[in-house]
């Protein structure tokens, strides 16, 4: 199965291309807020450099978050799109999920901009509850592992914390070879509206669960309508 991988949820745009348990490509690249301009050049290249056409790609798998609104929106609706064209798959999965190594015991801390992190706790590889947005001051760390693009940004309070960026080659993998055991998307969603309030969302625990392409946001977006 050729699988088009997409994670838009960090500053961090990565795309790749995935054959069965084999990454063809990668390209990672720190887009901060031009993931819409760089996403459709950074697929053509993936393309090319493999001598494949948009047509052979049979999935996409794409990180739903959590993310920052803008950035999560782009991946999301150019991964909607795309599968819609072509009429294949399209699955979701949750960011951290990705992030976290098989196995790991310990916290993911992605930026969440507003001096706020997104946070999940994964025990053995299995994530233990939905992730929350939390200033990064309040997490208590105890003797924990600590990954994420959250350890670059607040350093001095991660000070013990690994950098560890997102990568759409392993978000690929997962996504494969959770379809080949014949894994099926979870039936329950993220709770994406924003009049639910912050931090309302109903995301299912454990390791590499596919979902519904929907986006974790987590909060409401900065943008308000005026009254």
């Amino acid at each position: 199965m050729l699988n088009l991988a997409i994670d838009t949820a960090t500053r961090t745009l990565s795309v790749a291309l995935v054959e069965d348990q084999n990454v063809l490509t990668e390209i990672s690249e720190v887009a901060a807020q031009a993931h819409a301009e760089r996403l459709p050049l950074l697929l053509d290249q993936l393309l090319k450099q493999n001598g494949k056409q948009r047509t052979d790609i049979e999935l996409v798998a794409v990180g739903v978050g959590p993310g920052a609104y803008t950035g999560l929106r782009v991946g999301l609706m150019f991964a909607t799109a795309f599968a819609r064209a072509l009429k294949i798959q399209l699955v979701g999965i949750c960011s951290h999920d990705v992030i976290a190594p098989s196995n790991y015991t310990g916290l993911v801390v992605t930026d969440a901009r507003r001096k706020e992190v997104y946070l999940s706790h994964y025990e053995t590889g299995n994530r233990l509850s939905s992730p929350i947005v939390i200033k990064p001051d309040q997490i208590v760390q105890g003797d924990l592992a600590i990954i994420g693009d959250g350890v670059e940004v607040f350093g001095d309070i991660f000070t013990t914390g690994k950098l560890v960026q997102i990568s759409a080659g392993r978000l690929g993998l997962l996504v494969n070879a959770a379809i080949a055991a014949g894994v099926q998307v979870a039936q329950i969603v993220p709770n994406v509206s924003p009049a639910a309030g912050d931090g309302a969302n109903a995301l299912p625990v454990g390791a590499s669960l596919l979902l519904s392409p929907l986006p974790l946001y987590l909060r409401r977006p900065d943008a308000a309508e005026p009254k």
